[in-house]
Formats: C-alpha cells, structure tokens, sequence
C-alpha cells in the first residue's frame, strides 16, 4: 500500500480516535444539531427550556465579558469559541469534560472551540474567565498552549478578568488582594505550592478542593504580580513573543526585566 493511503488512513482514524477518548468534543462540535439546544446567536447555543429572560441577560453578560477580554488584552478580542449554556446540571455533564466548575472551555487541536457554561455560571466573571482561555487559545494555537504556556499562567491570567477573586482593575491591588488570600491559606506561607508544581494540567488541579483552589490563589498572586510590573501591554508582548519563537519563561522573564530597568532614575 502508498504511504499516501496510510497518510490518508491516519488522518481520517485521528479524529474518530480523539472523539471516542473525548466525547464531550463531539457533542460540542454537533451542538447545531442537537434536539436539545437552539441557537440565539450564530455562536450561542442555550438549552431549550431556558427562558426569554435568562437569554437576554446571557447575551448582555457575554458583552460584558467581552469587554473586560479587550481591556486586557489592549486589542479586539479574537477569540472564536461557540457558547453552549446549559440550564441543568445533568446538561453540563454531556459537554463539560468532568462536569464540575462554573463553566469549562475545550478546545481541539484543528482550531474548534467551545465555552460550556453551568445553570450558575451565567455571570460575567465565569463567561470573561473562560474566554480567557479560549483568546489565548486562538491566538497561539492548541499545541502551542499544549507545550509552552503552564497552566498557573494560563489560569492566572483568566482571574485578572474574574472578579470573583478580586473586584479591582488596578493590577498592584489585585496582587495585594491575592497575596492576603495566599497568606490566609497557607496558614503565614508554613504550606506552599511552588509554580513548578502546578505549570501542568494535571499538577494545578490534582488534590482536594483546598489544593486547588489555592493553586488558583497561587497563579493569580504571581500574574497579576508581573503584571504590576510590566503593565497591561506586557500580555500582547508576551504572547506576541511566544508567536514568534521565544520560550515562554525567557518572553516572561526578559519583559520584567525590560519594565524594571525603565523605571529606574
């Protein structure tokens, strides 16, 4: 047989396989056609059952959140992930990869994406914080993130958009309100997490609710710290760097450094 065949043959098994290990993929990536949902937007699905109201409100909140992606990322946001809004939690299940949280994203490897959202997650701050993640999906590409970006980045920088955390957009009282939580719950710093342990997918959320969750404090503390640093041009630049070649830790590190020596008399 032609390596062509074979070529042919692995690329049409590599979706099916990706499918069967990820069902919630393909669930997502057939959402126009489910009995279940309809569509209020070209990219907005919501659940059938849900009423007039709560579509407005979800339409003005995705504005809402919009507008807070453009504030951090000082451009128009490119993020192009479809909203699927469930209205029980059993719905949230069949998209949701583990079925827990607010609202999750998932992406693929060939560029689709979606925002799955929970009957309580329809609120700026979870709707903001997901496309979050899926703008810096889109803008460097599923392997890119995959490989490069550690998820205590990739989850920190998603909080400078949730003020469920922290309602300020000053980045040094953000820092300082993380920091206070992190004091908190590493009872005076006697139980820390190092970044090193939680640049991984698997390493950010492994453990119980309060690892966790002080993982999230943790990447928020250290993201929104950089950004007191190096302003809010320092995330285009970075990612721009990582576009362009540069490894994450030397973009991330090399803009602290460049931020800390302009401001010196």
């Amino acid at each position: 047989m032609r390596w062509w065949v074979h070529l042919i043959i692995v690329l049409l098994l590599l979706p099916l396989a990706y499918y069967a290990v990820f069902p919630q993929i393909l669930r997502c990536q057939f959402i126009a056609y489910s009995s279940d949902f309809q569509s209020i937007h070209p990219s907005v699905f919501v659940s059938n059952d849900t009423p007039p109201r709560q579509r407005a409100l979800l339409l003005q909140e995705m504005r809402q959140a919009s507008a807070r992606i453009k504030q951090l990322w000082q451009s128009t946001p490119q993020g192009r992930a479809k909203v699927i809004f469930c209205l029980t939690p059993e719905q949230y299940e069949e998209y949701c990869t583990n079925g827990e949280g607010a609202g999750c994203s998932l992406g693929t490897p060939w560029g689709s994406s979606w925002i799955i959202v929970n009957p309580y997650g329809r609120n700026p701050d979870v709707l903001a914080h997901e496309m979050c993640h899926d703008e810096l999906f889109t803008r460097l590409g599923w392997l890119t993130v995959q490989r490069q970006i550690p998820q205590w980045f990739n989850e920190g920088l998603a909080l400078m958009v949730d003020q469920r955390f922290s309602e300020t957009t000053d980045s040094l009282q953000r820092y300082e309100d993380f920091r206070d939580e992190w004091q908190y719950l590493t009872y005076g710093q006697q139980y820390v997490l190092e970044l090193n342990t939680i640049e991984s997918l698997s390493g950010f959320f492994s453990g119980g609710e309060t690892r966790v969750q002080l993982a999230y404090i943790t990447a928020g503390m250290e993201v929104s710290r950089w950004l007191a640093q190096v302003g809010r041009s320092g995330v285009p630049k970075l990612v721009r760097a990582v576009e362009e070649g540069e490894a994450f830790w030397e973009a991330y590190r090399r803009l602290e450094k460049q931020a800390t020596t302009k401001r010196r008399p």
